[in-house]
């Protein structure tokens, strides 16, 4: 968290007010927040006059391009947030990183858990960078078909959610889109991805393309922690439309089961024992 709807709802919010700016002074007040680099100093060298031509994503990260065939890599982590506001106002606590941008505003990187940073890479390509490059299908490409979901899934005995948050098989997906995209596919979480015959696939890739846009045009998905903010300060809208993400105990919106929640990988899978086979 944030997922791929949440960053890409990020992208599109900051890159008309960033696009062709330079980037002309920064401020970095945590270290960590800049820990691929040996400083704080040397990051900031590596981006002060660099123009920003454009802003791509990744999965769940961004990718600002730099004039000198440079990006700077912005991953979100757990509670990272990404936003531009005009420099005489206030930082949020937790601002690990401000850059001042020519026409006076600031991009503000804030990370209260610190599992997010930004990196200066080499190149404009992600499938060329070494930070990016094992990266999987990328789930809103017209490269992502139902005949490369299945051979994604093939022969893989783990759990379907567990291979379908692997970013080196799909890329973006996380606990949230992974509980959704089942329900909507009817898919049980308790099934290997090799247990999937191709009209389960066939539903779990409409199901997939369908959350992920769905949650885009609600502006992505804030949590019961409210974690998640878009560019502009605000929650997201999803939540009000999830299924079985976060609802334990509470009656599936079809057909009234309670929806149930198992562990996975440190986390919970939760699903509707009815509408899920």
């Amino acid at each position: 968290m944030p997922e791929l709807p949440e960053v890409e709802t990020i992208r599109r919010q900051i890159l008309p007010v960033t696009r062709q700016l330079t980037i002309v002074a920064g401020q970095v007040t945590r270290a960590r927040a800049v820990r691929a680099h040996r400083s704080p100093e040397e990051f900031l060298a590596l981006i002060i006059q660099r123009r920003i031509l454009d802003i791509i994503r990744r999965g769940k990260v961004l990718l600002f391009l730099l004039d000198n065939d440079t990006s700077l890599l912005v991953r979100l982590g757990m509670s990272g947030r990404l936003g531009v506001a005009e420099a005489c106002l206030p930082s949020l606590p937790h601002t690990h990183v401000q850059l001042t941008l020519s026409n006076g505003t600031e991009l503000r990187f804030i990370d209260p858990r610190t599992f997010g940073q930004m990196a200066v890479v080499n190149g404009h390509d992600p499938d060329r960078m070494a930070e990016l490059g094992h990266y999987g299908l990328e789930p809103l490409s017209e490269a992502f078909t139902s005949q490369a979901l299945a051979q994604a899934l093939a022969g893989k005995k783990q759990l379907i959610q567990a291979v379908l948050m692997d970013q080196t098989k799909i890329a973006g997906l996380g606990k949230i889109y992974a509980d959704e995209a089942c329900f909507l596919a009817s898919v049980s979480p308790l099934r290997t991805a090799a247990s999937l015959n191709t009209e389960d696939i066939a539903r779990l890739h409409a199901a997939i393309r369908q959350v992920l846009e769905q949650s885009i045009s609600a502006r992505g998905t804030s949590t019961l922690d409210a974690a998640y903010r878009d560019a502009n300060g605000n929650k997201g809208d999803f939540q009000a439309k999830l299924y079985v993400y976060q609802r334990a105990q509470q009656s599936c919106r079809v057909c009234g089961t309670l929806i149930e929640q198992r562990p996975l990988q440190g986390r919970r899978m939760h699903f509707c024992p009815r509408c899920q086979r």
